[in-house]
């Protein structure tokens, strides 16, 4: 029975020092609910139940990072052997050029049918 207790003992700090850790290592902005300082208090004055309450309430989840992938080999600039520009053309910018150009298309095309009266 003394070995269990010790089993729990030993475990019970182990995550209190775990979670302590992570808590004071934690980046400003994935911190939810209270400050760190009450935070790292709360884990110290409720061992077990302050890091549970760490890791329910106060630890937001990692947000993934946005990594520019390339859909295919003709959007790959080392595939292509061309320069890199210095910004990244991306679909709206095609899109707004497409736009840009059928609107001039089609005012060339008003001004020719128009005739003076």
């Amino acid at each position: 029975m003394v070995r269990l207790w010790l089993v729990v003992v030993v475990a019970a700090v182990a995550f209190t020092v775990y979670t302590l850790i992570d808590c004071a290592t934690m980046p400003k902005h994935r911190i939810r609910s209270l400050g760190r300082g009450i935070w790292i208090l709360l884990i110290v004055i409720l061992p077990v139940l302050g890091g549970v309450l760490w890791f329910l309430l106060g630890r937001a989840p990692a947000a993934p990072e946005r990594v520019a992938r390339y859909r295919g080999p003709e959007d790959d600039p080392d595939f292509l052997g061309e320069q890199t520009p210095e910004r990244p053309r991306t679909d709206k910018d095609q899109d707004d050029a497409t736009l840009r150009n059928l609107e001039e298309q089609f005012h060339d095309t008003d001004d020719d049918g128009r005739t003076d009266r």
